[in-house]
């Protein structure tokens, strides 16, 4: 849609008429305050929501706004001042699941080359994986701000702008500008950035058509006579440029400048994108909800408890301690203490010896609880019954009930996330069969394969908008294979399943398969490992078989003896050939030559093995097959 000059000035009345709205409105009555579209407050209020189990110093004035039943000020206060964001971890562990679509093994991207030579110096490819501000890649960016961005604001959107403009110059420097003073770009190539604006900065929107956006940026407005850059500063985003439109003159007159275009992209598409989520109405409007906010209520009440519990400690978990002491006999003025109050002629005023207690200490000034003895004047303290000095304990129940509700609570949100618990857990409810396990992780996958999907529509506007306005028709676009499978199985899950299969026999290369899964399961994260993993893989041709059924074939003469050696032995024979290997210009590294010369190499390394250690099998198969010898 490309909006006419009439369009962009109703707009901006608009958003000038609703923002003074709001400003003026009693904002503890959220959802009745004037919306800069429909749906605006019920996402911004679903931002904030989750805002608290995102960032731990996100305190949810909202949630303690009330305070609970026999809770005084004071304590109100102190769960303010002590709180924190404990369930953080939850969003992190989150983040990171759906974050797995992003393994290298998952998906592939292929950048062509511009349908122009002239830009083989200043190629896309290069542009997008070498030259991206602050992450350097548009993969990168990605990888590291997509996940966290769509699960925490599902309303938000990333705008693809120009990260700044070259203007033609004269000799003395000054910009130069066409009839009707616009100044005119440079022959440089214009550098697009992905540019991440929350919802709450969508002061007017409609969806796939245009967007206007309030900035960080501050223009110079007056407050009385004083010019301070306190105004606002719009972008507006619609199918054919991007406009700057900026608050003037006097600041409570609430004056926008006519609208300047920033840049003409002339995409014919707006070069905008929303998070997503899941998808939801709201007032007749498409919004999305964050897959996160599910979670959210039950997350609340884990903040709740765990504030509950930290006061609870604070003022119940520790012992008082209960002492004998002395009626306060201070006098003042004639007048003794009476329970605390001593008479002062006008009125009853605090015993400055006791505080008010009516009972004073008889600890020394070391700490030591003095007895009276028995004289023959008096019994002292021989005639009192019970403890002198005994420590009083209040009951842990409650402790206990509200550490019972955090753990609860926070293991139901994480599985209505899919989230696994930890896999050194024997009793966290973690499946333990082959059969639970291929269940639960099935779930899972049906659970992050559209946010997967959502993810890569977003890489791949991000990435087709970048190169469409940098180079415009020489784009040469991109070859984007989105990922169909997840690596989100624990090793646990692997081991049960190998376990199961093996035992109910299943056919060598289905047990290979989930062997191999296995292994790179706990070994992803070691680039070298996974390479030998891959040789490993690769040369073992017995890798499934039992010792016992190696033997045996060995004996009928199925499989040669150096495979034995090659499968008992490939982990230290593989670091011999890459600690001896010698490296060239071509290969670098023994693990950079094919994987077929790797192969073999390590085959005979096998066979030196065999010969120069004999034959270490013959024996177990001599023993085997004449039992009598062994006897």
């Amino acid at each position: 849609m490309i909006l006419t000059p009439q369009q962009i000035d109703r707009i901006v009345k608009n958003f000038v008429d609703v923002h003074k709205g709001r400003m003026n409105a009693d904002k503890s009555r959220y959802h009745h305050l004037p919306e800069y579209w429909n749906g605006y407050n019920y996402s911004v209020e679903q931002y904030n929501a989750i805002e608290p189990h995102v960032r731990y110093d996100a305190f949810p004035a909202k949630l303690f706004e009330q305070r609970a039943p026999n809770q005084s000020e004071l304590q109100a206060k102190y769960i303010k001042a002590n709180y924190k964001g404990t369930t953080t971890p939850v969003f992190e562990d989150f983040v990171n699941t759906v974050g797995r679509a992003f393994a290298e093994q998952n998906w592939s991207l292929k950048v062509n080359q511009e349908l122009d030579s002239r830009y083989v110096d200043e190629s896309f490819r290069t542009y997008a994986g070498e030259q991206i501000p602050i992450f350097g890649s548009l993969e990168l960016w990605a990888k590291s701000m997509l996940p966290t961005l769509k699960l925490k604001d599902a309303n938000g959107v990333i705008a693809i702008r120009p990260m700044s403009l070259d203007y033609m110059r004269t000799e003395e420097n000054e910009v130069v500008t066409d009839a009707n003073g616009n100044p005119i770009l440079s022959n440089e190539l214009i550098k697009p950035i992905p540019t991440y604006h929350s919802v709450h900065r969508i002061v007017g929107q409609e969806l796939g058509e245009w967007y206007l956006i309030i900035t960080d940026e501050r223009s110079e407005v007056l407050v009385g006579n004083k010019r301070v850059r306190e105004g606002i500063v719009l972008e507006l985003y619609d199918g054919q440029s991007i406009y700057r439109i900026e608050q003037i003159g006097k600041k409570e007159s609430w004056k926008f400048a006519d609208p300047v275009e920033f840049y003409r992209h002339d995409l014919g598409y707006v070069p905008v994108i929303k998070l997503m989520g899941i998808p939801v109405l709201s007032d007749g409007t498409l919004v999305y909800n964050s897959p996160f906010v599910t979670a959210v209520g039950l997350l609340d009440l884990v903040l709740l408890d765990q504030s509950y519990l930290q006061i609870s400690k604070a003022t119940s978990a520790f012992p008082f301690m209960v002492a004998i002491g002395d009626i306060c006999d201070f006098e003042q003025n004639g007048n003794k203490c009476n329970d605390g109050q001593i008479w002062n002629g006008d009125k009853n005023t605090v015993c400055p010896a006791c505080s008010g207690a009516g009972i004073r200490s008889r600890f020394s000034p070391t700490g030591q609880l003095l007895i009276k003895p028995k004289t023959s004047l008096a019994d002292g303290d021989s005639g009192l019954s019970g403890k002198y000095l005994e420590f009083v304990s209040p009951s842990m129940e409650t402790l206990e009930f509200l550490r019972r509700e955090i753990n609860f609570q926070t293991d139901k949100a994480r599985s209505i996330l899919h989230l696994n618990t930890s896999d050194q857990a024997a009793n966290s409810g973690e499946a333990k069969t082959a059969t639970e396990s291929i269940s639960r992780n099935r779930a899972t996958h049906a659970f992050i394969k559209p946010i997967s999907d959502q993810m890569f529509a977003i890489v791949e506007f991000s990435y087709n908008t970048i190169g469409r306005m940098r180079y415009g028709q020489y784009y040469g676009g991109i070859e984007l294979n989105k990922p169909t499978t997840f690596d989100i199985a624990t090793p646990s899950d692997y081991l049960a399943i190998i376990t199961e299969g093996v035992n109910a026999g299943v056919p060598p290369h289905v047990t290979y398969q989930n062997l191999y899964n296995y292994a790179y399961s706990i070994n992803s994260s070691n680039s070298k490992v996974v390479k030998m993993l891959d040789l490993i893989f690769a040369a073992d041709k017995i890798l499934t078989l039992s010792s016992a059924d190696i033997i045996a074939r060995i004996a009928n003469g199925t499989i040669e003896k150096y495979q034995d050696i090659l499968h008992t032995s490939a982990p230290q024979l593989i670091a011999m050939l890459d600690g001896t290997f010698e490296p060239s210009e071509l290969y670098p590294t023994f693990f950079d030559q094919p994987i077929a010369d790797q192969v073999a190499q390590l085959e005979q390394a096998a066979k030196d093995e065999l010969i120069e250690v004999g034959d270490p099998i013959a024996e177990q198969i001599r023993l085997l097959t004449n039992p009598a010898i062994g006897a």
